[in-house]
C-alpha cells in the first residue's frame, strides 16, 4: 500500500484552552465550583490525555479536577506520570503508587476538590444519562464524604452541552474517520469469498479499515440472511453466507479519537429480492430528507420526523423505533437522539448520524445509516454517499 494522507497535525493549547473556557463558562451557569472527570472521552476533550493503559484496566482509575476559577490538576497513579507529560497540558499532576485498593488516590483526590475555591458549594460529577464513571462506585462515595460540606452532585450536562458543537478540527478527525472507512466500504463486495462466515468477513474487513488509516476498530457489527438480516448491533458468528442474502456492515472506527459510525448494505451473489429492494430505495430516501433537515434552528426531532414522513408516506409502520439516527464524536454515540421529544437545536458544528431503519417480511431488517456536520447553510455530508442500488457482491 502506498503512502496514505498525512497525519492532522494535534491539537493546538488554544484549541484546549477554549474547551475550559466554554466549561467553565457552563459551570458558572449550572451553579458549579469544580467538575472531576474520571471518563476516557471527557478527560481526553478536556486535557488532551491519551494512553493505551488507562481504559483497558479496571485496576488504576485516573481523576482530573477542573476548578471555575484557578489551575486544574491531575491526580494519576505513578505509573502514568511520563505517558501524561507527554500528551497532555494540565501541568499539576499529583500521583500514588497504585494499585492500591485500600485507597486509590481518594486522599490526593479529595485534597484537590477541597481546596476549590467556593462560590456555590457544589461539585459536580459524570453522574447523568449517557455517562460513565471510572471508579468504583463505593470510592465515589467515600469522596463524597471527606469533601463536605462540598457537595457532590450531576455535572454531566455541562459536558454534554461542551461537547455538542465541535470544533473544526474535531470536524476534521471525523471526516478523516468516514472517508477511510468509506475506502473500506468500497472493498466490501470484493472482500467476500464462497464458503466464508461472518466472522471471516468481519476480520477482512477490519483490516481492510486499518489500511486504510483509522486506528481501531472498537465497533464492528454484522447482518446477515436470505433477503433481509434480523439484527443491526450482533457481532459476527460462524453463520456461513448464502447466495441470496443481504449483508450489513456497520463500522465505528476512530481516528485520533473521534469515531465515524455509518453501514452498507451488499446482496449476495444476486439482486436483491424486490421487497429489499423497494425497502431499500426507501430507505435510502428517508436518509435524504434527514440529511436536508439537519439545518441551523432545526431541531433533532425535525431530523427524525422528516425521515419518518418518507417511511410512512412508503406505507412503512415506524413501530416503537426508538430512534433514526444520533450525535457523534468522541463516542460511538452522543447526544442529541434523532427522536419525537428530542427539541435539541442544532447549531453549526453539531455532528450527527442519520439512521432510518424498517422492519418488513418475517422479521426482516434493512438500515441506513450516513455522518453529516451541520453548517451555516446545508449540512455538510462526511461520509461517501451510499449507492442508491444494494450493491451486489460476485459470487
Amino acid at each position: 500500500m502506498g503512502a496514505g494522507p498525512r497525519e492532522l497535525p494535534p491539537f493546538t493549547l488554544t484549541e484546549f484552552e477554549r474547551r475550559v473556557e466554554r466549561v467553565r463558562a457552563l459551570m458558572t451557569e449550572a451553579r458549579l465550583d469544580a467538575l472531576l472527570v474520571t471518563s476516557e472521552p471527557n478527560m481526553e476533550y478536556l486535557t488532551g490525555f491519551t494512553t493505551q493503559f488507562a481504559w483497558n484496566t479496571p485496576t488504576r482509575p485516573w481523576y482530573f479536577v477542573l476548578p471555575r476559577v484557578s489551575h486544574p490538576c491531575a491526580v494519576i497513579p505513578e505509573v502514568g506520570l511520563s505517558n501524561w507529560r507527554a500528551t497532555s497540558w494540565v501541568a499539576d499532576v499529583r500521583t500514588w503508587p497504585s494499585p492500591r485498593p485500600e485507597n486509590e488516590g481518594l486522599d490526593l483526590l479529595a485534597g484537590a476538590l477541597g481546596a476549590v475555591r467556593r462560590r456555590f458549594g457544589r461539585a459536580g460529577a459524570e453522574l447523568g444519562p449517557e455517562t460513565r464513571l471510572g471508579m468504583p462506585v463505593a470510592d465515589l462515595l467515600r469522596v463524597k464524604t471527606m469533601i463536605r460540606p462540598l457537595a457532590l452532585v450531576d455535572g454531566s450536562a455541562v459536558l454534554r452541552a461542551a461537547r455538542l458543537v465541535k470544533s473544526p478540527a474535531e470536524v476534521a478527525r471525523i471526516r478523516r474517520a468516514c472517508a477511510a472507512a468509506g475506502r473500506a466500504f468500497d472493498t466490501l463486495p470484493g472482500l467476500v469469498r464462497p464458503g466464508d462466515n461472518e466472522k471471516d468477513v468481519v476480520r477482512a474487513f477490519q483490516a481492510e479499515l486499518l489500511r486504510q488509516g483509522v486506528d481501531k476498530t472498537p465497533y464492528t457489527s454484522i447482518g446477515t440472511g436470505c433477503g433481509g438480516y434480523d439484527s443491526i448491533i450482533q457481532g459476527p458468528t460462524n453463520r456461513r453466507l448464502a447466495k441470496g442474502d443481504i449483508l450489513l456492515i456497520d463500522t465505528g472506527s476512530r481516528y485520533d479519537g473521534y469515531f465515524c459510525d455509518f453501514d452498507r448494505n451488499v446482496a449476495i451473489g444476486a439482486p436483491p429480492s424486490r421487497s429489499a429492494a423497494r425497502v431499500h430505495d426507501l430507505l435510502w430516501r428517508a436518509t435524504e430528507a434527514g440529511i436536508d433537515a439537519a439545518r441551523p434552528g432545526a431541531t433533532a426531532e425535525d431530523v427524525f420526523l422528516a425521515q419518518a414522513r418518507v417511511l410512512e408516506d412508503g406505507g412503512m409502520a415506524l413501530g416503537n423505533v426508538g430512534r433514526f439516527g444520533h450525535g457523534l464524536g468522541k463516542v460511538l454515540t452522543e447526544p442529541p437522539s434523532n427522536k419525537p421529544g428530542d427539541r435539541t437545536v442544532l447549531s453549526p458544528g453539531t455532528v450527527l448520524t442519520v439512521e432510518p431503519s424498517a422492519l418488513f417480511g418475517a422479521g426482516k431488517i434493512l438500515v441506513h445509516e450516513e455522518n453529516l456536520v451541520v453548517t451555516e447553510g446545508a449540512p455538510e455530508l462526511l461520509t461517501p454517499r451510499a449507492p442508491r442500488a444494494m450493491p451486489i457482491a460476485p459470487w
